[in-house]
């Protein structure tokens, strides 16, 4: 096959916001964005968000828009009104919607960040979007007289089932059986409840029964959180889910759980990914007529593909790769999607092509298989080449009418149809048992996007033993790597058609039969030609710098300007640990936690955590003095203009700072040194913000401590810091400026 170059163009309006997204919050974050994520209106009409992301407190939908698009005059009347259908659906379903064109994006890109950074925050807390995967599997125990029983039963459960509701109706033997199931576990446990009194109790409980281990508290201004077993408020976790891993805790048990429904609850259990979950409560029945079990089970979060397999709920995955000549280490990546143009003139190859219509003649002929492809002309082309050999194919994507899509998938359920071709429809929303192979012939940098394809063909079925992958492996460089089964499941050696996810069926291999050329039992339903055994390699950058400090975080994490970093970077004084280059003139930077530890010590820099930034932030409110700085009256100002969310806009800052130095004028006091604006007279307002920027703020910001959102006209703290800040706290800062104030002038 010929090596297929790129053609370099323009990739649209979506790729900058990719390119802008990047730069807010770092490349990192990318892996947990959903591209063209697909979804059903309130009719039944399919559609596809552009960008979709998932936070523990909800789903986000970010649309960018043609700048002609959506506008009535320009566009049909049915367009516009599909449009308004759609943005009214997502609300509906619980959707939160932020919009841009493409004009915003070309003209003005620091407005897009500042939004961004105002709706999603700093550093948002991002999670997989795991739709394709089955809920938890449990059941509901009642506790009689012997705990025994119950803790009997609940050890057998765990053998099978991943999460329980224990109930009774009286009594303190719910949280004494909790405790020992979890002592018998042996994990960390996080025990919640929803009262102050119940923590406590459960925390005398635990050291009573487990004193073995470390058992602290998390609620209001104690935050023990390095403890075995953690004892906590819903509320006070679920505001500081940030503080924790998601994989930290093994055992996590939900006191009160008829509370379930609420969003905190949710918020927390979706977070959480604990090995078992244990519910309490007094009835098995809430009282609003939902069944409890159902709605917990619902609540938690989905499971994850192995533990799906080995529970029985999916079937095993067995996986061949072809390998192809294309040649993909030109195609630029905006860090966690392939440029739009270059990907489509790279992988759009007559010979590409062939190579998919082939393999399914030789290993899959007549087994009902669905091709994922790259765009809706990728699958177009792809069927017209399965007609040509004689193969019924058709190509199903967004664009496909409704009552042509239905007749279609009736169809290949029927067996009438034996292959679909799919561009990002059946990613999300669409289950089909039937189908017994999946052809991963589009490239995607996206682990979410590969598991949801996955996931649309490892539904159970009557007489389906296993579903077979197979993997279209095309040439690419180190960090523009797509997705393939293996790297998606870290598998490091890969067997011709060998079993990938599932114990129960593993097919084991005689290597000297390889070697031979015989062809082990096994593999005697798919005539496998490929011999011997291969090393994959599973070099994954996103998942490495999930462990790692990007350059953006590494600005947060030191009190010194960006521009400094940066500067340092240039000169060679500060060198990464891990370079990811996305173009020609463009890479992120990834840096180790001693890395950044060891540069701090080095150029005499503070090192701002989330467990010091607040006592770093009120010891210089406390030691600050004026010196012709004008801290203690910014400060003051802040305060008085600032909103519950810890933000204030600039020009009403401006205009209550001014107002302190006019009032002492008013009262015939000193203003300030001659050189002030104040002193000086015939000051604007715009003068007044630039004196506050350059040098009061300035301070602030280089700290960390608060963020100018330039576009929107808005100073605000950093929102880490600021869920730390109390009204005491507020009360000593302001205590602290009077008195630097009073000093000064006195």
């Amino acid at each position: 096959m010929a090596v297929i170059r790129k053609n370099v163009g323009n990739s649209g309006a979506e790729d900058r916001f990719i390119e802008i997204f990047c730069d807010t919050f770092g490349a990192e974050k990318g892996q947990y964005v959903y591209l063209q994520y697909p979804m059903v209106d309130i009719y039944g009409g399919h559609c596809s968000i552009d960008f979709a992301l998932k936070m523990p407190d909800g789903r986000v939908a970010i649309e960018v828009d043609g700048n002609t698009w959506h506008e009535p005059g320009i566009v049909s009347q049915e367009k516009y009104h599909d449009d308004l259908l759609k943005q009214n659906s997502m609300v509906f379903e619980g959707w939160k919607v932020y919009r841009w064109t493409s004009a915003q994006i070309d003209r003005n890109p620091e407005r897009i960040r500042d939004e961004l950074v105002t709706f999603l925050g700093q550093n948002p807390l991002l999670q997989y979007i795991d739709d394709s995967m089955p809920v938890q599997y449990g059941k509901a125990i009642e506790l009689m007289d012997h705990q025994e029983e119950a803790l009997s039963s609940l050890a057998k459960m765990r053998e099978t089932d991943s999460i329980a509701l224990l109930y009774h109706a009286t009594g303190t033997g719910k949280t004494v059986t909790a405790v020992t199931d979890a002592k018998n576990f042996g994990k960390r446990t996080l025990f919640l409840a929803h009262r102050r009194e119940l923590v406590e109790q459960a925390m005398g409980t635990f050291r009573k029964l487990w004193p073995e281990v470390t058992v602290g508290e998390y609620e209001g201004s104690i935050k023990e959180k390095g403890a075995f077993v953690v004892c906590g408020s819903i509320q006070s976790v679920s505001q500081n889910l940030e503080e924790f891993d998601p994989n930290e805790f093994g055992y996590l048990i939900i006191d009160e759980c008829h509370h379930g429904t609420a969003d905190t609850y949710r918020k927390v259990m979706s977070y959480f990914h604990p090995e078992f979950t244990l519910g309490l409560t007094a009835t098995p029945e809430r009282t609003d007529g939902e069944d409890l079990l159902e709605v917990f089970q619902n609540v938690a979060h989905r499971l994850d593909l192995k533990a799906a397999v080995e529970l029985g709920t999916l079937v095993p995955v067995r996986c061949i790769r072809i390998k192809t000549n294309i040649d993909m280490r030109d195609v630029r990546i905006s860090g966690f999607k392939y440029n739009t143009l270059d990907l489509e003139s790279t992988i759009r190859v007559p010979e590409r092509n062939q190579l998919i219509v082939n393999t399914y003649c030789e290993y899959t002929a007549g087994k009902p298989t669905v091709v994922f492809c790259a765009s809706v002309r990728h699958a177009e082309e792809i069927a017209e080449r399965f007609r040509e050999k004689g193969v019924e194919a058709r190509c199903i994507s967004g664009s496909t009418r409704l009552t042509e899509r239905k007749q279609i998938l009736k169809d290949y359920e029927a067996g009438l149809i034996p292959v679909l071709c799919a561009c990002d429809l059946l990613n999300e929303g669409w289950d089909s048992p039937h189908t017994e192979v999946l052809f991963m012939a589009r490239p995607t940098m996206s682990k979410t996007i590969y598991m949801q394809q996955l996931g649309r063909g490892m539904r159970l079925s009557p007489g389906k033993e296993f579903l077979m992958v197979f993997d279209f492996v095309d040439n690419a460089n180190l960090f523009n790597m797509p997705y393939s089964l293996h790297r998606l499941l870290g598998i490091g050696e890969y067997t011709p058609g060998g079993m990938v996810l599932g114990e129960k069926h593993q097919v084991k291999y005689d290597q000297d039969l390889f070697r031979k050329g015989e062809k082990p039992e096994a593999l005697i339903d798919y005539p496998v030609h490929m011999t011997g055994f291969e090393t994959v390699d599973l070099f994954n950058w996103q998942e490495q710098a999930r462990d790692m400090i990007s350059q953006i975080a590494f600005t947060q994490m030191v009190d010194v300007q960006s521009e400094t970093i940066e500067r340092y970077i240039r000169d060679g004084k500060i060198k990464p640990d891990m370079e990811v280059p996305v173009s020609e003139h463009k890479s992120f930077k990834f840096f180790r936690k001693e890395t950044v530890q060891a540069y701090a010590k080095q150029f005499g820099w503070t090192l701002i955590t989330r467990d010091n930034m607040k006592q770093i932030f009120l010891q210089m409110a406390e030691t600050m003095t004026m010196s012709y700085s004008y801290k203690p009256v910014f400060l003051n100002a802040f305060l008085d203009c600032m909103d519950e969310s810890g933000s204030a806009r600039l020009e009403d800052v401006a205009d209550r700072f001014a107002k302190f130095y006019e009032d002492r004028i008013a009262r015939g006091l000193l203003a300030e040194k001659k050189t002030c604006i104040f002193t000086k007279g015939g000051y604007t307002r715009h003068d007044v913000e630039r004196l506050i920027l350059s040098m009061p703020f300035k301070r602030f910001e280089d700290m960390h401590v608060m963020h100018h959102a330039k576009q929107l006209g808005t100073l605000q703290f950093y929102k880490a810091l600021y869920k730390q800040i109390n009204e005491e706290d507020l009360t000593h800062i302001r205590e602290w400026c009077n008195a630097g104030i009073k000093k000064y002038f006195g």
